[in-house]
This record gives structure tokens, C-alpha cells and sequence, in this order.
């Protein structure tokens, strides 16, 4: 039976369990942003089909600033296109098996989960399907709108690190993780880039 896994990253966990709050108080700054779908789908034969989908969002305005977030935007896409081509590879793999009906997707979808105090995240749901076992993907991307800069889950959670460290371990072992992995890739050695929870079983 194939079965499907959902993996957090740090920041977007952060976000699920309240822990996210605005930097340092200044000046209300928020962004305007647009969010354009790609979409790709491949047909053949004995009704297989491989489906190819991704939101990219791009922040409007011509600073350096700017322009920074939205090449690190950009650069996610380009490495996504790799998968994509995976995707497929499964699929022409399938038709070759004559596997009917099978269908094999990379899905990733954005939307705004913050956007003031100088601060805009992006929160994104990945569903990956190829073949075997599929992945369900939460992570996130948050900059700051005055230098562009990627910013981790520490530097928008209050407290130091030793205590959202903390609350993300025991938070994603509330949600299913596996203690054995927390405890050697502990949460404050992290950045947003990184998975907080590994591979958490959900029904397939």
C-alpha cells in the first residue's frame, strides 16, 4: 500500500502552534504581492497522466530589496522544475509498465500567512506523488521587506532560542514526530529551512 508523509519546517510549524509574532516594533510596512500558477499537464497512453503545478509569488516594487525576495522566489521555482521532470519520468515509466490509470503529480501551492511590520511569509503546501510512497510538504518563506533577507523562525518567534527550540520540540511531538529524530536534530539548531518533523504518518 502506498503511503503518504507530511514533513514540516520549523517556521511553518511555529506558525501552526502560535508562536510567530511580529519582530521588533516599527513602522507598519506590508507589501503588495501577486501569486501566478504554472501549470503542466502530460497525457499517455493506457490513461496515465502526470500533472505538474506551482504558485510563484513575486512582491511588487523596484527596491533591492525587492528585488532579492523575488529572485530567491524565482530560484525555488527553477529548482522545482527539476522534480517535475521526475514526475514525468514516473509517469513514462507507467505507460511503458502499462500501468492503468495511474496518475503522478508535484503540487505546491502559496498563500500569505503575514504581511506587516516590515515582514511577509509565505506559507506553501506541497503535494508530491510519484512513484511510491507520496510526501506532503508544509514550509514556508519569509523575508524582510527592508533588506530582502531570508529570515528564520528565530528571528520572528519571541524568545531566545533555547525556548522556541523547545516549544517546537514539544510541539511537533504533540503532532506525531518522532522523538528518536527530535532528539538528534533538536529544533534550536534549525532555521526555517530545515524539518522539524520527519515523515509523520497520515492516512493514505
Amino acid at each position: 500500500m502506498k503511503k503518504k508523509y507530511v514533513v514540516a519546517s520549523a517556521l511553518a510549524l511555529a506558525m501552526s502552534l502560535g508562536l510567530v509574532t511580529s519582530p521588533k516594533a516599527e513602522a507598519s510596512s506590508s507589501a503588495k504581492y501577486s501569486i501566478k500558477q504554472y501549470k503542466s499537464t502530460k497525457k499517455y497512453k493506457h490513461g496515465i497522466k502526470a500533472i505538474f503545478i506551482y504558485q510563484l509569488p513575486q512582491i511588487s516594487g523596484k527596491t533591492a530589496a525587492v528585488k532579492k525576495i523575488n529572485k530567491s522566489l524565482r530560484k525555488a521555482y527553477t529548482s522545482e522544475l527539476k522534480r517535475m521532470k521526475e514526475v514525468y519520468k514516473d509517469a513514462k515509466w507507467s505507460e511503458r509498465e502499462k500501468l492503468s490509470h495511474s496518475s503522478y503529480w508535484d503540487k505546491l501551492k502559496v498563500h500569505v500567512t503575514y504581511n506587516k511590520n516590515n515582514v511577509i511569509s509565505f506559507r506553501y503546501d506541497q503535494d508530491i506523488h510519484p512513484a511510491g510512497s507520496g510526501t506532503y510538504l508544509i514550509g514556508s518563506w519569509t523575508y524582510s521587506l527592508k533588506t530582502g533577507k531570508k529570515l528564520t523562525v528565530f528571528d520572528v518567534a519571541e524568545g531566545d532560542k533555547s525556548s522556541v527550540g523547545a516549544q517546537l520540540y514539544y510541539g511537533a511531538v504533540d503532532l506525531g514526530a518522532d522523538d528518536e529524530y527530535l532528539r538528534t536534530t533538536h529544533a534550536s539548531k534549525m532555521n526555517c529551512k530545515h524539518p522539524i518533523a520527519e515523515y509523520i504518518k497520515i492516512p493514505s
